[in-house]
């Protein structure tokens, strides 16, 4: 494997709204598009709000009332609706003349089994699930399907990952359930099935695994300033 030259780790020190979070994953895909950036980015959700998959219908949502009041995004990726509360959510952009993977599915193991090694080093023991179910009356919901990337503890999973293709340029997300959300507590999450697990210091332990994975050389920084004038943009043309 031929490890990306540099990785730009990103880690929002704030937790922030479902439009500010998808505005930024598309500014940094384009970013990878544009200008030839590899970004890991690693953020959280300051209210619950689902996320629908892009092709998903905004009717599968209307017709659950728990998710039907919260606020609403649509990703870029593809995958089921995902309700973001208590978890960490990552997205990873790679530009087309990245020679890390020659499938772009080999991306989402690389980046599990990164993430398994460092729960393991906190006393929780991930794997992959490791076969697809594929159901004629697929859930709505992501964490209720099966599919052979998930990540799992026990028989829950507590990862998933979608992706999105784009000239060449590939945007990965996934979300890691920390905590089962109020809103579906039948979804339990890693600090359910393990109590007594302790994840201090987890998104640097992340972003070092991953980096490590996927890069010869990582960069800690931030988005630029003209990264965040056009995520701005994209989240006031969501109001107007």
């Amino acid at each position: 494997m031929t490890r990306l030259p540099l990785l730009r780790l990103i880690a929002d020190p704030v937790a922030s709204s479902g439009a500010w979070n998808m505005a930024v994953d598309q500014v940094l895909l384009q970013s990878a598009i544009d200008k030839d950036v590899a970004t890991f980015r690693l953020y959280s959700w300051n209210e619950p709000t689902v996320s629908l998959g892009h092709f998903q219908r905004e009717a599968d949502v209307l017709g659950d009332a728990r998710l039907a009041v919260l606020p609403r995004v649509r990703r870029l990726s593809g995958g089921g609706t995902l309700v973001h509360d208590r978890e960490l959510t990552y997205s990873l952009s790679l530009p087309a003349t990245q020679h890390l993977i020659e499938r772009p599915m080999d991306l989402y193991r690389l980046v599990h089994l990164a993430i398994v090694d460092v729960f393991r080093e906190h006393g929780v023991t991930l794997a992959l699930r490791g076969t697809t179910l594929k159901r004629a009356d697929e859930p709505v919901l992501c964490f209720a399907r099966e599919d052979e990337h998930d990540l799992v503890l026990g028989e829950h999973k507590v990862l998933g990952s979608a992706q999105r293709r784009r000239r060449g340029a590939i945007l990965q997300h996934g979300g890691l359930l920390l905590q089962a959300s109020d809103v579906t507590p039948e979804l339990p999450g890693i600090l359910d099935l393990s109590p007594g697990a302790n994840l201090d210091g987890l998104v640097g332990s992340i972003q070092a695994a991953v980096g490590g994975c996927l890069a010869t050389e990582v960069l800690a920084g931030l988005l630029t300033d003209e990264e965040r004038a056009q995520a701005s943009e994209l989240v006031q043309s969501l109001h107007e």
